[in-house]
């Protein structure tokens, strides 16, 4: 199953409150692509089944990915879910301080913004100042909340809807913020405008299914994976670099060494798909700058990132292709055969063209045919070219014979009587080529109209 397939059905069982099989899902899809919507749905699922902290870092790390992706709905979104953990831990001040950066983000302030947003609702000793009073009188009288009157032209403002639900998130907050002591920590806003990053972490005991299972039991449903099994590589490439992600689950980032030579890279260690630890060597297809090119580690793969010496298109990764010396070594065998065959086949062609009569013996058919062609009688035409003779249309037409596509009308064309060729020809171009007649009785004393396919509109040029 592909990680989008599990990715899929996550955010399905989040919608249905399916909160184990969605962490379940979100967990497994997560380890191909930190997709920020996979994080923010994985953090509202972890809310409700009160891991909190956990829910917090999926929020932390989702608006990092959406910061990178100049996604804004999802970096409000982000910022909601930061909000939402820290009220659930007894964090009030940073639940709110969090609710106002989506807010913010909202109103169309930069995502990074100057302005010390803590700081500003901080007093000197750095408790939180905003009561619950002022997030009431906020929604009330701020112009941005405010509902348009029936008739108004103008449409909400975008994301309206997030925006009042963190200012309700904000109410609530402050109201439980109002019972603590005038000390307690959960008074001073600690969560900064841009989150600490943490990659992502293999969360605890995500299947229930695997409760009660031994590590034996796990490792004989597992098929055996081949010992030579090897590393599988997806490229992407421009006309100056070539980007190559090699899946391998597991590689220690501190323990990698990655060297770049002019017509290979070297990586020791990489983990196989059977588990062992062991160097890998990618020749690549055409020269590369070792100095710029680079590379990156996740928990499922090492990408690469090569900068071509000279630019251009590669038609793959490496020198040779995955089985390339079998296939020399099959080659080699066949190559007799094909010798052979290939040879016979020159002896037929040239048997071909001896028996094909000379240009000097047919010359004085064609004339002859020219001689006895009549100039066909001219039919009534609105055109401004005057009237057409169909007879003539066609009649220098090549004759060496084609292959492709049209293949099949030449050879129906040069088959047919004068009469049908001249019915073709009319019908065909006088309707577009949507028509192809060969009754000349029928074409012959009117126009051809146009009848577009099912679902295509005739347009007149």
């Amino acid at each position: 199953m592909s990680h989008i397939t599990q990715a899929n059905q996550g955010l399905a069982a989040a919608e249905a409150q399916n909160w184990d099989e969605a962490i379940t899902k979100l967990s497994k899809a997560l380890q191909s692509s930190t997709n920020p919507a996979w994080l923010l749905a994985r953090s509202k699922a972890l809310v409700n089944v009160k891991r909190y902290e956990e829910a917090l870092d999926d929020a932390n790390l989702a608006f990092h990915k959406a910061y990178e992706r100049n996604k804004r709905d999802l970096m409000i979104d982000a910022h909601y879910r930061r909000a939402v953990a820290y009220f659930r831990l007894g964090q009030y001040a940073n639940a709110d301080c969090c609710a106002i950066y989506a807010m913010r983000l909202v109103k169309g302030h930069a995502a990074l913004e100057k302005e010390d947003v803590r700081a500003a609702n901080s007093d000197h000793d750095g408790f939180w100042k905003p009561t619950a009073a002022d997030a009431m009188a906020e929604a009330r009288e701020d112009p941005f909340n405010q509902t348009k009157p029936e008739g108004a032209t103008s449409a909400q403002p975008a994301h309206v809807g997030d925006w009042r639900r963190a200012s309700t998130l904000r109410i609530q907050a402050l109201a439980a913020m109002k019972k603590l002591p005038a000390d307690d920590e959960a008074r001073q806003a600690t969560a900064p405008l841009v989150p600490e990053r943490k990659e992502l972490a293999a969360l605890k005991a995500d299947d229930k299914d695997m409760e009660g299972t031994t590590k034996n039991d796990v490792a004989a449903q597992k098929p055996a994976i081949p010992s030579d099994a090897p590393l599988r590589l997806q490229d992407f490439q421009t006309n100056t670099t070539m980007s190559v992600s090699i899946f391998s689950k597991g590689v220690d980032k501190e323990k990698l060494q990655v060297n770049f030579l002019p017509e290979s890279v070297h990586l020791n260690p990489l983990v196989y798909p059977n588990g062992d630890e062991k160097e890998f060597l990618l020749e690549t297809f055409a020269e590369i700058e070792p100095s710029s090119s680079g590379y990156t580690v996740t928990p499922s793969k090492v990408e690469l990132r090569l900068v071509k010496k000279l630019p251009g298109k590669w038609s793959r990764v490496t020198k040779e292709s995955p089985g390339t010396k079998e296939d020399t070594k099959k080659d080699e065998k066949l190559q007799p055969l094909k010798d052979a065959r290939r040879r016979a086949m020159d002896e037929a062609d040239a048997k071909t063209k001896d028996e094909k009569p000379t240009a000097a013996t047919t010359q004085p058919e064609a004339s002859k045919v020219k001689a006895t062609t009549y100039s066909g009688p001219a039919y009534p035409s609105s055109s401004r070219t005057g009237p057409k003779n169909w007879d003539k249309i066609g009649a220098d037409e090549d004759e060496e014979e084609e292959t492709g596509p049209n293949d099949f009308f030449k050879k129906l064309f040069k088959g047919a009587t004068p009469d049908q060729q001249r019915a073709m020809t009319k019908s065909f171009v006088e309707s577009n080529g949507t028509s192809l007649s060969t009754d000349w009785s029928d074409v012959g004393s009117r126009t051809v109209e146009t009848i577009a396919p099912e679902g295509v509109e005739a347009k007149k040029w």
